[in-house]
């Protein structure tokens, strides 16, 4: 079975976190575009009322969230172009995991 058969039997998930889309793709797509979706949903008014769907929402979030750090960790990593954008999304990446790490804290010291 080639690279591309055994790609195209992953799922979405699997695909993200395996780096498989490629940096840009991953990066800004996946990353950028998706986070602007997500933030979206939190100022829907039936999400935003309920603290049920904002737990259920704040874990979807933070599981696509380590997904796609991941992802772009593996994609940076995959990535053949200039070295420069590779370790630029790392830095995001690390950034991104330190402001998680402090969202967390502050939400667990509630």
């Amino acid at each position: 079975m080639s690279d591309n058969q055994e790609i195209n039997k992953k799922g979405f998930f699997k695909k993200l976190m395996d780096g498989d889309f490629g940096l840009a793709k991953t990066y800004w797509l996946y990353g950028i575009l998706g986070n602007i979706v997500i933030g979206l949903m939190y100022e829907i008014p039936v999400i935003s009322e309920s603290l049920g769907l904002i737990l259920i929402l704040l874990l979807a979030t933070i599981i696509y969230t380590i997904s796609l750090m991941i992802g772009i960790w593996k994609a940076a990593n995959r990535y053949t172009g200039k070295k420069v954008w590779a370790f630029l999304a790392k830095i995001a990446v690390v950034l991104g995991v330190i402001q998680m790490a402090v969202t967390v804290i502050g939400l667990v010291t509630l």
